[in-house]
Protein backbone atom coordinates (compact mmCIF):
# COMPACT_ATOMS: atom_id res chain seq x y z
CA UNK A 1 0.00 0.00 0.00
CA UNK A 2 1.42 3.41 -0.93
CA UNK A 3 -0.11 6.01 1.36
CA UNK A 4 1.16 9.53 1.93
CA UNK A 5 1.69 8.88 5.62
CA UNK A 6 2.50 10.77 8.74
CA UNK A 7 5.67 9.53 10.37
CA UNK A 8 3.72 8.32 13.39
CA UNK A 9 1.70 5.98 11.20
CA UNK A 10 4.53 4.51 9.14
CA UNK A 11 5.35 1.72 11.59
CA UNK A 12 1.85 0.31 11.65
CA UNK A 13 1.53 0.63 7.88
CA UNK A 14 4.81 -1.24 7.36
CA UNK A 15 3.52 -4.12 9.43
CA UNK A 16 0.38 -4.28 7.32
CA UNK A 17 2.32 -4.17 4.08
CA UNK A 18 4.56 -7.02 5.16
CA UNK A 19 1.67 -9.49 4.85
CA UNK A 20 0.83 -8.46 1.26
CA UNK A 21 2.88 -9.61 -1.76
CA UNK A 22 5.03 -6.81 -3.13
CA UNK A 23 5.40 -8.01 -6.71
CA UNK A 24 2.56 -6.58 -8.81
CA UNK A 25 2.19 -9.78 -10.81
CA UNK A 26 1.65 -11.77 -7.60
CA UNK A 27 -1.16 -9.56 -6.30
CA UNK A 28 -4.80 -10.56 -6.40
CA UNK A 29 -6.79 -7.97 -8.33
CA UNK A 30 -8.42 -6.63 -5.15
CA UNK A 31 -5.01 -6.11 -3.56
CA UNK A 32 -3.99 -4.27 -6.73
CA UNK A 33 -7.02 -2.05 -6.23
CA UNK A 34 -5.89 -1.34 -2.68
CA UNK A 35 -2.42 -0.39 -3.90
CA UNK A 36 -3.98 1.91 -6.50
CA UNK A 37 -5.95 3.85 -3.90
CA UNK A 38 -3.45 6.73 -3.42
CA UNK A 39 -2.88 7.19 -7.16
CA UNK A 40 -6.58 7.18 -8.07
CA UNK A 41 -7.36 9.61 -5.24
CA UNK A 42 -4.72 12.02 -6.53
CA UNK A 43 -6.07 11.77 -10.06
CA UNK A 44 -9.70 12.08 -9.03
CA UNK A 45 -9.39 14.81 -6.40
CA UNK A 46 -6.10 16.49 -7.27
CA UNK A 47 -4.48 15.58 -3.97
CA UNK A 48 -3.35 12.55 -2.03
CA UNK A 49 -5.04 11.31 1.11
CA UNK A 50 -3.39 10.55 4.42
CA UNK A 51 -6.04 8.37 6.05
CA UNK A 52 -3.40 6.74 8.25
CA UNK A 53 -2.82 10.15 9.84
CA UNK A 54 -6.50 10.38 10.76
CA UNK A 55 -6.30 6.91 12.30
CA UNK A 56 -3.30 8.01 14.33
CA UNK A 57 -4.97 11.20 15.56
CA UNK A 58 -8.02 9.32 16.88
CA UNK A 59 -6.05 6.42 18.35
CA UNK A 60 -6.75 7.75 21.85
CA UNK A 61 -10.48 7.18 21.35
CA UNK A 62 -10.01 3.41 21.17
CA UNK A 63 -10.08 3.12 24.93
CA UNK A 64 -13.27 3.59 26.97
CA UNK A 65 -13.63 7.34 26.87
CA UNK A 66 -16.13 10.11 26.21
CA UNK A 67 -16.37 11.18 22.58
CA UNK A 68 -16.51 14.98 22.53
CA UNK A 69 -17.54 17.40 19.85
CA UNK A 70 -13.97 18.69 19.78
CA UNK A 71 -12.79 15.18 18.78
CA UNK A 72 -14.79 15.42 15.57
CA UNK A 73 -12.25 17.83 14.08
CA UNK A 74 -9.91 14.87 13.54
CA UNK A 75 -12.43 13.03 11.37
CA UNK A 76 -13.16 16.05 9.18
CA UNK A 77 -9.56 17.22 8.81
CA UNK A 78 -9.31 18.74 5.33
CA UNK A 79 -5.52 18.39 5.33
CA UNK A 80 -5.84 14.61 5.29
CA UNK A 81 -8.87 13.80 3.10
CA UNK A 82 -12.05 15.07 1.44
CA UNK A 83 -14.57 14.73 4.29
CA UNK A 84 -15.97 18.25 3.89
CA UNK A 85 -16.80 17.68 0.23
CA UNK A 86 -19.50 15.16 1.11
CA UNK A 87 -20.41 15.30 4.81
CA UNK A 88 -20.97 17.68 7.69
CA UNK A 89 -21.42 16.90 11.35
CA UNK A 90 -24.57 18.25 13.04
CA UNK A 91 -24.09 21.50 14.97
CA UNK A 92 -22.38 21.37 18.35
CA UNK A 93 -25.55 22.53 20.10
CA UNK A 94 -27.25 19.32 19.02
CA UNK A 95 -24.40 16.85 19.46
CA UNK A 96 -22.45 17.95 22.52
CA UNK A 97 -25.32 17.55 25.02
CA UNK A 98 -26.17 14.12 23.62
CA UNK A 99 -22.54 12.96 23.95
CA UNK A 100 -22.04 14.29 27.46
CA UNK A 101 -21.56 11.56 30.05
CA UNK A 102 -21.49 8.68 27.53
CA UNK A 103 -18.36 6.53 27.35
CA UNK A 104 -17.96 4.41 24.23
CA UNK A 105 -15.73 1.37 24.60
CA UNK A 106 -14.78 1.22 20.92
CA UNK A 107 -11.80 -1.10 21.35
CA UNK A 108 -13.91 -3.81 22.97
CA UNK A 109 -16.86 -3.38 20.65
CA UNK A 110 -17.83 -6.94 19.70
CA UNK A 111 -19.55 -7.95 16.49
CA UNK A 112 -22.27 -9.73 18.48
CA UNK A 113 -23.24 -6.58 20.40
CA UNK A 114 -22.28 -3.81 17.95
CA UNK A 115 -25.81 -2.95 16.79
CA UNK A 116 -26.61 -1.26 20.12
CA UNK A 117 -23.69 1.22 20.16
CA UNK A 118 -24.12 1.86 16.42
CA UNK A 119 -27.78 2.68 17.01
CA UNK A 120 -26.79 4.96 19.92
CA UNK A 121 -24.32 6.83 17.69
CA UNK A 122 -26.93 7.09 14.94
CA UNK A 123 -29.37 8.66 17.39
CA UNK A 124 -26.75 11.33 18.15
CA UNK A 125 -25.34 12.01 14.67
CA UNK A 126 -28.50 11.31 12.60
CA UNK A 127 -26.48 9.76 9.75
CA UNK A 128 -25.28 6.18 9.37
CA UNK A 129 -22.52 7.43 7.05
CA UNK A 130 -21.13 9.70 9.77
CA UNK A 131 -21.32 6.87 12.30
CA UNK A 132 -19.43 4.60 9.91
CA UNK A 133 -16.69 7.22 9.43
CA UNK A 134 -16.17 7.49 13.19
CA UNK A 135 -15.98 3.71 13.55
CA UNK A 136 -13.75 3.24 10.50
CA UNK A 137 -11.02 5.54 11.79
CA UNK A 138 -11.16 4.46 15.43
CA UNK A 139 -11.32 0.75 14.55
CA UNK A 140 -9.95 0.34 11.01
CA UNK A 141 -9.36 -3.34 11.74
CA UNK A 142 -13.09 -4.08 11.86
CA UNK A 143 -15.11 -1.20 10.38
CA UNK A 144 -15.64 0.46 7.01
CA UNK A 145 -17.23 3.63 5.66
CA UNK A 146 -20.78 3.04 4.50
CA UNK A 147 -20.61 4.28 0.91
CA UNK A 148 -22.81 4.04 -2.16
CA UNK A 149 -20.07 2.72 -4.50
CA UNK A 150 -19.40 -0.29 -2.29
CA UNK A 151 -23.09 -0.91 -1.76
CA UNK A 152 -23.36 -1.10 -5.53
CA UNK A 153 -20.39 -3.44 -5.93
CA UNK A 154 -21.78 -5.91 -3.39
CA UNK A 155 -25.51 -5.30 -3.86
CA UNK A 156 -25.78 -5.06 -0.09
CA UNK A 157 -28.93 -6.51 1.39
CA UNK A 158 -31.16 -3.73 2.67
CA UNK A 159 -32.26 -4.03 6.27
CA UNK A 160 -35.46 -2.75 7.82
CA UNK A 161 -33.55 0.28 9.13
CA UNK A 162 -30.10 1.87 8.62
CA UNK A 163 -28.31 0.01 11.41
CA UNK A 164 -29.41 -3.37 10.09
CA UNK A 165 -28.26 -2.41 6.59
CA UNK A 166 -24.88 -1.24 7.89
CA UNK A 167 -24.43 -4.45 9.90
CA UNK A 168 -25.17 -6.44 6.72
CA UNK A 169 -22.58 -4.27 4.94
CA UNK A 170 -19.99 -4.97 7.64
CA UNK A 171 -20.70 -8.68 7.50
CA UNK A 172 -19.90 -8.75 3.79
CA UNK A 173 -16.68 -6.73 3.96
CA UNK A 174 -15.47 -8.83 6.90
CA UNK A 175 -16.06 -12.01 4.92
CA UNK A 176 -14.08 -10.49 2.04
CA UNK A 177 -11.28 -9.53 4.44
CA UNK A 178 -10.96 -13.15 5.54
CA UNK A 179 -11.40 -14.75 2.12
CA UNK A 180 -8.85 -12.56 0.32
CA UNK A 181 -6.33 -12.17 3.12
CA UNK A 182 -6.70 -8.49 3.89
CA UNK A 183 -5.38 -7.32 7.25
CA UNK A 184 -8.17 -4.87 7.99
CA UNK A 185 -11.76 -4.15 7.04
CA UNK A 186 -10.71 -0.58 6.18
CA UNK A 187 -8.35 -2.01 3.55
CA UNK A 188 -11.24 -3.95 2.00
CA UNK A 189 -13.22 -0.71 2.04
CA UNK A 190 -10.53 1.13 0.05
CA UNK A 191 -10.00 -1.78 -2.35
CA UNK A 192 -13.72 -2.00 -3.15
CA UNK A 193 -13.94 1.76 -3.61
CA UNK A 194 -11.19 1.56 -6.22
CA UNK A 195 -12.85 -1.52 -7.74
CA UNK A 196 -15.97 0.56 -8.32
CA UNK A 197 -13.84 3.27 -9.94
CA UNK A 198 -12.11 0.66 -12.15
CA UNK A 199 -15.43 -0.88 -13.22
CA UNK A 200 -17.83 2.08 -13.40
CA UNK A 201 -15.89 5.29 -12.81
CA UNK A 202 -13.61 7.52 -14.83
CA UNK A 203 -10.45 5.41 -14.49
CA UNK A 204 -11.71 2.10 -15.81
CA UNK A 205 -9.51 -0.93 -16.24
CA UNK A 206 -10.75 -3.73 -18.54
CA UNK A 207 -8.53 -6.31 -16.86
CA UNK A 208 -9.87 -5.45 -13.39
CA UNK A 209 -13.41 -5.50 -14.77
CA UNK A 210 -12.80 -8.96 -16.20
CA UNK A 211 -11.41 -10.24 -12.89
CA UNK A 212 -14.40 -8.89 -11.01
CA UNK A 213 -16.97 -10.45 -13.32
CA UNK A 214 -15.13 -13.78 -13.17
CA UNK A 215 -14.73 -13.70 -9.37
CA UNK A 216 -16.95 -16.59 -8.25
CA UNK A 217 -16.79 -15.66 -4.58
CA UNK A 218 -17.91 -12.06 -5.06
CA UNK A 219 -20.56 -12.93 -7.65
CA UNK A 220 -22.07 -15.51 -5.31
CA UNK A 221 -21.98 -12.99 -2.47
CA UNK A 222 -23.80 -10.47 -4.65
CA UNK A 223 -26.35 -13.05 -5.75
CA UNK A 224 -26.98 -14.08 -2.15
CA UNK A 225 -27.66 -10.46 -1.25
CA UNK A 226 -29.95 -9.95 -4.22
CA UNK A 227 -32.09 -13.06 -3.71
CA UNK A 228 -32.04 -13.16 0.10
CA UNK A 229 -35.33 -11.23 0.42
CA UNK A 230 -36.94 -13.83 -1.85
CA UNK A 231 -36.09 -16.56 0.66
CA UNK A 232 -39.35 -15.79 2.46
CA UNK A 233 -41.35 -16.64 -0.67
CA UNK A 234 -42.83 -20.05 -1.35
CA UNK A 235 -42.06 -21.62 -4.72
CA UNK A 236 -45.45 -20.51 -6.03
CA UNK A 237 -44.95 -16.94 -4.80
CA UNK A 238 -41.42 -16.86 -6.22
CA UNK A 239 -42.65 -18.00 -9.63
CA UNK A 240 -45.32 -15.30 -9.56
CA UNK A 241 -42.79 -12.63 -8.54
CA UNK A 242 -40.33 -13.50 -11.31
CA UNK A 243 -42.76 -13.41 -14.24
CA UNK A 244 -41.81 -9.93 -15.43
CA UNK A 245 -38.07 -10.21 -14.73
CA UNK A 246 -37.36 -13.81 -15.79
CA UNK A 247 -40.33 -15.55 -17.38
CA UNK A 248 -38.25 -18.65 -18.10
CA UNK A 249 -37.26 -19.12 -14.45
CA UNK A 250 -40.80 -18.32 -13.31
CA UNK A 251 -42.16 -21.10 -15.53
CA UNK A 252 -39.50 -23.57 -14.39
CA UNK A 253 -40.16 -22.89 -10.70
CA UNK A 254 -43.93 -23.12 -11.22
CA UNK A 255 -43.52 -26.48 -12.98
CA UNK A 256 -41.53 -27.79 -10.03
CA UNK A 257 -44.03 -26.37 -7.53
CA UNK A 258 -46.99 -27.97 -9.33
CA UNK A 259 -45.44 -31.44 -9.27
CA UNK A 260 -44.28 -31.20 -5.65
CA UNK A 261 -47.71 -30.09 -4.40
CA UNK A 262 -49.54 -32.79 -6.32
CA UNK A 263 -47.17 -35.40 -4.91
CA UNK A 264 -47.76 -33.97 -1.44
CA UNK A 265 -51.49 -34.42 -1.90
CA UNK A 266 -50.97 -38.06 -2.84
CA UNK A 267 -48.74 -38.65 0.17
CA UNK A 268 -51.35 -37.11 2.47
CA UNK A 269 -54.01 -39.45 1.08
CA UNK A 270 -51.74 -42.44 1.73
CA UNK A 271 -51.07 -43.00 -1.98
CA UNK A 272 -47.73 -43.67 -3.66
CA UNK A 273 -46.17 -40.25 -4.25
CA UNK A 274 -42.57 -40.94 -5.27
CA UNK A 275 -40.16 -43.59 -6.37
CA UNK A 276 -39.00 -45.15 -9.61
CA UNK A 277 -41.86 -45.73 -12.00
CA UNK A 278 -44.36 -43.56 -10.10
CA UNK A 279 -45.27 -40.98 -12.76
CA UNK A 280 -47.15 -37.75 -12.25
CA UNK A 281 -49.89 -39.05 -14.57
CA UNK A 282 -50.36 -42.08 -12.33
CA UNK A 283 -50.46 -39.94 -9.22
CA UNK A 284 -53.08 -37.58 -10.70
CA UNK A 285 -55.25 -40.53 -11.78
CA UNK A 286 -55.02 -42.11 -8.33
CA UNK A 287 -56.18 -39.04 -6.42
CA UNK A 288 -59.79 -39.25 -5.16
CA UNK A 289 -62.21 -36.46 -6.01
CA UNK A 290 -62.14 -35.07 -2.53
CA UNK A 291 -61.27 -31.76 -0.92
CA UNK A 292 -59.29 -29.64 -3.41
CA UNK A 293 -59.36 -32.40 -6.05
CA UNK A 294 -62.02 -32.86 -8.72
CA UNK A 295 -62.18 -34.24 -12.25
CA UNK A 296 -61.94 -30.85 -13.96
CA UNK A 297 -58.94 -29.86 -11.94
CA UNK A 298 -57.20 -33.16 -12.58
CA UNK A 299 -57.64 -32.50 -16.29
CA UNK A 300 -56.03 -29.09 -15.90
CA UNK A 301 -53.10 -30.65 -14.03
CA UNK A 302 -52.52 -33.10 -16.86
CA UNK A 303 -52.56 -30.25 -19.39
CA UNK A 304 -50.04 -28.32 -17.33
CA UNK A 305 -47.96 -31.48 -16.86
CA UNK A 306 -47.72 -31.80 -20.65
CA UNK A 307 -46.60 -28.17 -20.89
CA UNK A 308 -43.99 -28.89 -18.21
CA UNK A 309 -42.67 -31.91 -20.16
CA UNK A 310 -42.42 -29.85 -23.33
CA UNK A 311 -40.43 -27.23 -21.48
CA UNK A 312 -38.08 -29.47 -19.52
CA UNK A 313 -37.55 -32.22 -22.07
CA UNK A 314 -38.02 -30.40 -25.38
CA UNK A 315 -37.00 -26.84 -24.53
CA UNK A 316 -40.38 -25.39 -25.50
CA UNK A 317 -41.23 -22.75 -22.91
CA UNK A 318 -44.92 -22.30 -22.04
CA UNK A 319 -46.45 -19.35 -23.83
CA UNK A 320 -47.86 -16.35 -21.96
CA UNK A 321 -51.34 -17.90 -21.60
CA UNK A 322 -50.07 -21.30 -20.44
CA UNK A 323 -47.62 -19.61 -18.09
CA UNK A 324 -50.38 -17.49 -16.57
CA UNK A 325 -52.60 -20.55 -16.05
CA UNK A 326 -49.69 -22.49 -14.55
CA UNK A 327 -48.80 -19.80 -12.03
CA UNK A 328 -52.44 -19.13 -11.17
CA UNK A 329 -52.91 -22.84 -10.50
CA UNK A 330 -49.88 -23.28 -8.25
CA UNK A 331 -50.87 -20.20 -6.24
CA UNK A 332 -54.39 -21.58 -5.80
CA UNK A 333 -53.16 -25.07 -5.02
CA UNK A 334 -50.87 -23.62 -2.36
CA UNK A 335 -53.86 -21.88 -0.74
CA UNK A 336 -55.92 -25.05 -0.95
CA UNK A 337 -53.21 -27.08 0.73
CA UNK A 338 -52.88 -24.48 3.50
CA UNK A 339 -56.64 -24.62 4.04
CA UNK A 340 -56.59 -28.39 4.21
CA UNK A 341 -53.84 -28.23 6.85
CA UNK A 342 -55.83 -25.73 8.91
CA UNK A 343 -58.92 -27.93 8.72
CA UNK A 344 -56.80 -30.93 9.79
CA UNK A 345 -57.47 -32.93 6.66
CA UNK A 346 -53.81 -32.81 5.65
CA UNK A 347 -50.65 -32.94 7.79
CA UNK A 348 -48.42 -29.86 7.92
CA UNK A 349 -45.44 -29.98 5.60
CA UNK A 350 -42.40 -31.65 7.21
Amino acid sequence: MIYEMSSAAKGESSRREASIPTQAEDLHYLHKCLNDFPEICRKKYGEGFDLAAVEEEVRGLRRKVELTYRDLRFFESSEHWWFKRYWVFPPESNVAPALRGIKFDFWNLSEEDEAGPIRQLLHIFKSIELVSIILRFIRPDNYAIFSSPIQRMLDIRRGHEPVETYVNYLSDVRVIRTHYGFCRVADVDMALWILHERCYGIYRDPEIQKCFHEDTFLQRLRAKNLVAPLGEFSDAQLANALVEARADLAALIACHALEMMIRRLARAYGLPSSGRGVTLDQIIDSLPNFGPVNAVRKGKWKMLKDARNDYIHCGVMPGPRERAILIEEVLQLEKDLEKEVVEKRLPARA
